[in-house]
């Protein structure tokens, strides 16, 4: 990707996280959040099974640089959208749906998308850059929030992982069910979503994910790199002799599995950046990714190896995001904060 390129979006992202930050809407999503997991079951970890973001049989890629059809990545990977909050909404749903309904039982949704004087809606629980600037959020932008809501759940629906009754001038879309994440329902056969048991393959995110507010600082092509780190470091991981999990993927993999292309990997750059994970680099390797020769020994290590770094998700996203982006912005460059986390992993 072109220098200026990466630039102009990073200050794009930059003003619409300053913005959620300015309008107070991040930390009102936050503390509505937090109140959802508090009356709740208060679920230690929010799973999620594999068919969500994996495929079950590993696609052909003939070539690395050529992704796969859209239509033929996990589901998790076809709402990797420069626009628009689809992945975050549906994540928020199985973090709402986990609140409210224990292991192996259906989850009611009684949560409107729009705002209401009385409770939740999922216009409180999902932030979006609604507003066209700084200063509080008003009448204007609250509207262009419900849209683009609106939008999402009808993505979602196309995708097969919610329900939507066909909605009329007297019934608008208010009441919205969570189908199989695995996106396995049909017009003819919906599968309704249950929370997983214990036995079923997931991953786990900490619930932090969303009390904390990393969800919606991050993008959509992130959230699904994180998602396949953690099924790496879950099913497949090693061990360093430090004791902490590592993992590695190759190019066939990231896409074949998880449908993910170059520009998803690159996104281990903003993440070590932000303390998410620790990250290791072939030496001979250059930091785009270019190798320094084409003499590459068989013991040299040709993948990034990859650690999560430990209680990374207990800070608040926007305090760690926002002054990273501003570093980018003005350096060109992705890199940790002076004084910040010293990587503790000790590297086989």
């Amino acid at each position: 990707m072109p220098a200026s390129s990466s630039a102009s979006k990073v200050k794009v992202r930059l003003d619409a996280l300053v913005r959620l930050r300015q309008t107070g809407e991040h930390g009102a999503v936050i503390r509505d959040s937090k109140k959802l997991w508090e009356t709740g079951t208060r679920p230690p970890a929010i799973r999620l099974r594999r068919q969500y973001y994996r495929l079950e049989r590993m696609a052909p890629v003939v070539d690395e640089r050529n992704p796969l059809p859209v239509e033929d990545r996990p589901v998790a990977a076809r709402m990797i959208l420069p626009r628009g909050v689809a992945l975050r909404l549906h994540l928020t749903m199985l973090f709402a749906a986990q609140c409210q309904a224990t292991a192996g039982h259906r989850w009611r949704n009684d949560i409107p998308i729009e705002p209401t004087p009385s409770g939740l809606s999922w216009a409180a629980l999902v932030a979006a850059n609604a507003s066209a600037n700084s200063g509080i959020l008003n009448a204007a932008d609250s509207t262009n929030k419900v849209r683009q809501l609106k939008e999402a759940v009808k993505k979602l629906e196309s995708l097969h992982l919610v329900s939507v009754p066909r909605p009329s001038p007297r019934h608008p879309i208010t009441s919205v069910q969570l189908l199989h994440e695995s996106a396995a329902s049909t017009e003819a056969a919906a599968i309704a979503y249950t929370v997983p048991l214990p036995t079923e393959p997931c991953i786990e995110l900490p619930p932090e994910f969303f009390t904390r507010g990393w969800i919606h600082a991050l993008t959509t092509s992130e959230i699904a790199a994180l998602l396949m780190w953690f099924d790496l470091l879950t099913f497949s991981g090693g061990q360093s002799s430090s004791g902490h999990k590592v993992a590695a993927v190759t190019g066939q993999a990231r896409q074949g599995w998880y449908g993910l292309g170059r520009e998803a990997y690159e996104t281990h750059q903003p993440l070590e950046a932000f303390e998410l994970i620790d990250v290791v680099r072939p030496e001979k390797r250059h930091y785009d990714g270019k190798w320094q020769g084409f003499n590459i020994d068989p013991s040299d290590l040709l993948c990034h190896r990859v650690a999560l770094v430990p209680d990374a998700f207990a800070r608040d996203a926007i305090r760690v995001v926002e002054p990273v982006l501003k570093r980018r912005d003005a350096a060109n460059y992705w890199g940790r904060p002076i004084g910040g986390r010293v990587t503790e992993v000790v590297w086989p």
